[in-house]
């Protein structure tokens, strides 16, 4: 079988799945096409696809490209094309066979797909056969996802959830919906094993965020009941009926399921792949240490993203921060942090490496303490009841709010030139003030 690879509105090359001599199962081949290699707008669409002619196949451990993982199914979405393929299946009175990593490739809406990656056959882009969702239908939406997630049956409410559904990531229940205007949104729904209102304080996160001067994307919650909403945000890979390419850092740095690396280690990822290096990796920055200050444990390298704007790639818009009230192993800050006890001083000590001065590093710590300092305020806000506030407590009033206290943007160093005189007689220099693992040392004369 072959089939068209595009990103967005353009042809870039063909697949075909085969079965390479050696190798039991059936994996891709990819060839670009001419035309887009002799375009200088072209770029690779997948690390492992440099801008080369002639066939490439994906290593042996892989039966697909890594930039293909984003226009996948996630684990929500995998159930649901699982489910969906086995009452298929079932109804056909046929045996069920187990759905490759090609086939849920492209089970996946077109429509719904994640970033600007499509597949077409015979002139029909894969898979055209799916549903549309509206705002209106999120509580409808919302119990077929609860039905689903409890006994994992297909009903023809679940089958509805399977158009719409399939293509967002990881594993809580999300579908895709559009407002009046047609604006598509990731909604996410609430799970019945949820002991507080898990939506409400996404928002909060995203408010908190953008008061803290970091790039978000406009975001709600529509009510569903006593605690218990759907966070809705818009989608950031679409520009009005144009689609934007878009990687996760996983694939645009080729980094493994359970690999650790630090935030000062993307920094330098980051900055070698930006468009604009200085502007992304302070950015990151600032959402290192919101996401320590929040506890966000859910930070690994799926929930942080690249998007191709003009001639280059950018970070996208933060998503997916949830602050925890508990403690769990994290992405660490720097290379020698405890991503247990992520420590916020650490990330001053590194600023260099996000392209800031240790000023800049301090002054954008402090924006986002001042910005969390507010959180009750903004969980009120944001549909948190006041009795439920404590509960969350120890995600935003933990060691890192005290280590922010104690840090200072360094002054102009006034000396007195009559005290200083014997010191520099006697070959000393001044060292100004500044913290060093962890400490503030005070200024002080030492020899040269």
């Amino acid at each position: 079988m072959t089939f068209e690879v595009w990103v967005d509105d353009r042809q870039t090359g063909i697949c075909a799945v085969e079965v390479r001599p050696g190798f039991q199962a059936p994996s891709l081949t990819f060839t670009y096409l001419d035309d887009w290699l002799a375009d200088d707008r072209a770029f690779a669409i997948s690390p492992d696809l440099p801008l080369q002619r002639g066939p490439h196949t994906p290593p042996p451990h892989r039966t697909t490209f890594v930039a293909f993982d984003d226009a996948a199914p996630d684990r929500w979405g995998r159930n649901l094309l699982d489910a969906g393929m086995r009452r298929a299946a079932r109804d056909r009175r046929e045996k069920f066979r187990q759905p490759s990593e090609i086939d849920l490739l492209l089970a996946v809406s077109d429509e719904t797909r994640q970033g600007a990656l499509r597949f077409r056959r015979k002139g029909v882009f894969l898979d055209p056969a799916h549903e549309r969702a509206g705002i209106r239908d999120l509580a409808r939406l919302a119990d077929a996802a609860n039905r689903f997630a409890e006994n994992g049956e297909v009903d023809e409410g679940v089958k509805e959830l399977i158009g719409v559904g399939s293509s967002p990531g990881g594993a809580q229940p999300k579908a895709w919906v559009r407002d009046e205007d047609g604006t598509m949104h990731l909604a996410k729904f609430p799970r019945t094993s949820d002991v507080y209102d898990i939506s409400a304080w996404e928002l909060a996160a995203i408010r908190m965020q953008a008061k803290a001067g970091i790039t978000v994307q406009p975001s709600q919650t529509v009510p569903l009941g006593r605690d218990h909403s759907v966070f809705l945000t818009r989608r950031f890979d679409r520009e009005g009926g144009r689609r934007l390419p878009y990687m996760s850092f996983r694939t645009a740095f080729r980094i493994a399921e359970h690999e650790l690396v630090d935030y000062a280690t993307l920094a330098s990822k980051v900055a070698g792949i930006s468009s604009s290096p200085d502007a992304d990796a302070a950015d990151l920055f600032s959402r290192a240490a919101f996401t320590a200050m929040v506890n966000n444990i859910d930070d690994h390298m799926r929930n942080h993203g690249l998007l191709r704007m003009g001639a280059g790639w950018r970070l996208s818009p933060s998503f997916d921060v949830n602050p925890s009230r508990l403690d769990s192993a994290a992405t660490p800050l720097t290379p020698e942090d405890d991503p247990a006890d992520r420590n916020i001083e650490l990330l001053v000590e590194h600023a260099h490496v996000f392209r800031l001065t240790r000023d800049q590093a301090v002054q954008r710590i402090q924006a986002v303490d001042a910005a969390v300092s507010g959180w009750r305020d903004e969980a009120v806000g944001a549909g948190v009841a006041p009795d439920a506030l404590d509960f969350m407590m120890h995600a935003f009033e933990g060691e890192n709010r005290a280590r922010t206290a104690a840090l200072a943007v360094s002054g102009p160093t006034v000396i007195d030139m009559a005290s200083a005189l014997p010191h520099a007689a006697s070959g000393e220099v001044w060292v100004k003030p500044h913290v060093r693992r962890g400490r503030r040392i005070e200024g002080h004369f030492r020899r040269r």
